[in-house]
């Protein structure tokens, strides 16, 4: 359900694999206030990490209470949406042995943070959702997926993660799915169960896969992808190969999708946008030239998200309209 004409507001949480963004969100899916923060030494923590990392939140969401008390009096708060990195299951509010934080297991994150919201007598539905469904669902309501019944967000950051939204509906089961960024991608190359993430598309196209090849294959000393792209505006030419696969996989990513349910447009997010003159343009010429081979009636329409790397907070924060 979209919100009215009557003015409300909503808190949109995004929990990515290296820092936690917080948006305060009026009822058109404008950010009044917004916020990020490092999780690299929380969330290092595998015992403690999911503790601290919700208190984070809530240190977040009463920043913006004392900023904007008006925003949070009843029946103008609408709620909370937290929105994060899977795998995970929605029904039970849990992440499971997430793969952008190593060592947590089962994580109750939503029961977490409701009891952090009681703690601080912050009231309204507290909603859940995959990182990517919920940047799906920003688009549908403010973006260049309106009016759209059939479409894809695909974010390209720490992780690679995929939000589909067919008929109207999120892919999901029991909780669970639109995992599509860990789809294999060489299949060849996968001799043991330890080689499984590293030749997923996640494993080649993400952050953390492009900067682990680069060290492990061509031996990078730089700590982050920053650091990487760095070296090749230097001149470092040689990383450019890196980016071309990662442009071939997510290339074949797309094409899967629009095959598997004939979509209407898939849209890009996250935190590699910015440098998306890397793999950008090949990206569409790969994907029209294999999409067109196969039959051009499956192609769709591909281009970055009118929401941008913002697309996880605001589809956060509409998560709480879309309960109702």
């Amino acid at each position: 359900m979209k919100p009215g004409k009557k003015k409300t507001y909503t808190v949109g949480l995004d929990l990515g694999g290296t820092k936690l963004a917080a948006a305060l969100i009026d009822h058109k899916g404008q950010i009044l206030s917004f916020q990020k923060e490092s999780i690299l030494e929380l969330k290092a923590d595998t015992k403690k990490g999911p503790e601290k990392i919700v208190h984070l939140m809530g240190e977040m969401i009463a920043s913006f209470q004392s900023r904007f008390p008006e925003a949070f009096k009843k029946g103008v708060f609408k709620g909370v949406g937290l929105a994060s990195a899977g795998p995970l299951n929605v029904d039970k509010g849990s992440l499971i042995y997430p793969v952008n934080f190593p060592g947590w297991k089962i994580v109750p994150i939503r029961d977490l943070l409701a009891k952090e919201l009681k703690r601080r007598r912050i009231a309204g539905p507290l909603v859940f959702q995959n990182d990517a469904i919920a940047a799906a669902r920003a688009e549908g309501w403010i973006g260049w997926a309106e009016g759209l019944s059939s479409y894809a967000v695909v974010t390209i950051g720490t992780g690679i993660g995929s939000g589909v939204i067919f008929r109207g509906l999120p892919v999901q089961t029991n909780g669970m799915g639109s995992e599509f960024g860990h789809l294999i991608a060489q299949n060849d190359r996968i001799h043991s169960a330890k080689d499984l993430k590293k030749f997923t598309v996640e494993g080649i196209a993400s952050g953390t896969g492009i900067l682990r090849r680069a060290r492990e294959e061509m031996g990078f000393q730089g700590e982050s992808i920053e650091d990487l792209v760095s070296a090749l505006d230097a001149g470092e030419t040689k990383y450019r190969i890196l980016f071309d696969e990662a442009a071939d996989t997510l290339a074949a990513l797309c094409y899967n999708l629009s095959i598997g349910f004939g979509l209407e447009k898939i849209l890009f997010s996250g935190g590699l946008i910015k440098v998306r003159r890397l793999y950008f343009d090949r990206l569409k010429s790969r994907y029209n030239a294999l999409i067109t081979e196969f039959n051009p009636g499956f192609k769709c329409g591909l281009a970055v998200a009118k929401c941008l790397n913002q697309a996880g907070v605001v589809g956060a924060g509409a998560l709480p309209y879309q309960q109702q």
